[in-house]
C-alpha cells in the first residue's frame, strides 16, 4: 500500500470511524439527509486541507466541530432559517467522548485490583477466567485450550467469578473501616 499518504492512514484510522456518527450530528443540524453527506464531505475535505493535521489531538471532536461550523455558515448564508434549525444551533454542544483524567485514575485504580484479586486465584480459575473475559474466547475454546471440558470451564468460571467479587467486596470493607477508623483516631487526637 506504498501509494497510501500518512493522511490517508491517519483519516482512516482517527476520523472515519466515526462516519456514521458524524453524519447523524450533521442531519441533527441540518435536517436533510442530502445537505447533512455534502457537510460530512465538506469537512472531510478541510481536514485534508490541514498542513498540521497529525497535531490534532481530537480528530473526532475536530471534525465535529467543523461540520458544526459550517452549518452555522450556511444558515448565516440562507435566506430563510427554520426557527428549530436555529435553536439546534445554539444548544447543541459536542461532549468530549473521552473520559475525563479523574475517571481513568478510577478506572485504573479499579483495574489494578482486579488484577490483585486475579492473582490470589488458584491457577486454572485464573486461567479460566483470563481466557473467557479478558480475551473474550468462547467456553468451547477456553476448554480445548486447557484441555478440560465445557463444564468445566463453567465451573471454574463460577467459582472464579465468586471469589473475585468476595475479594474485591472484602477489599471494600477494609477500605471503609479504615476510612472510619482514621477518623475516629483524628476526632480522638483532637479533643485531646
Amino acid at each position: 500500500m506504498a501509494w497510501l499518504r500518512d493522511i490517508d492512514i491517519w483519516f482512516a484510522d482517527h476520523v472515519y470511524p466515526y462516519h456514521a456518527q458524524t453524519r447523524r450530528y450533521a442531519i441533527s443540524l441540518v435536517r436533510q439527509p442530502d445537505e447533512a453527506e455534502e457537510l460530512v464531505q465538506e469537512a472531510y475535505a478541510r481536514l485534508f486541507a490541514l498542513s498540521d493535521w497529525a497535531a490534532i489531538a481530537n480528530p473526532h471532536a475536530f471534525t465535529m466541530r467543523i461540520v458544526r461550523n459550517l452549518a452555522i455558515e450556511r444558515f448565516r448564508r440562507a435566506e430563510v432559517v427554520r426557527l428549530d434549525q436555529s435553536a439546534i444551533l445554539h444548544t447543541l454542544e459536542i461532549a468530549d467522548q473521552h473520559p475525563t483524567p479523574d475517571v481513568v485514575a478510577m478506572d485504573r485504580s479499579e483495574l489494578d485490583r482486579v488484577v490483585s484479586a486475579m492473582r490470589e486465584m488458584p491457577p486454572r480459575m485464573r486461567e479460566a477466567l483470563h481466557l473467557r473475559r479478558i480475551e473474550g474466547l468462547p467456553p468451547p475454546e477456553v476448554a480445548e485450550r486447557m484441555g478440560i471440558c465445557v463444564s468445566t470451564v463453567e465451573t471454574h468460571l463460577n467459582k472464579a467469578l465468586r471469589l473475585l467479587m468476595r475479594t474485591l467486596n472484602r477489599q471494600d470493607a477494609r477500605a471503609k473501616t479504615e476510612r472510619e477508623f482514621g477518623w475516629e483516631t483524628r476526632e480522638r487526637r483532637e479533643r485531646s
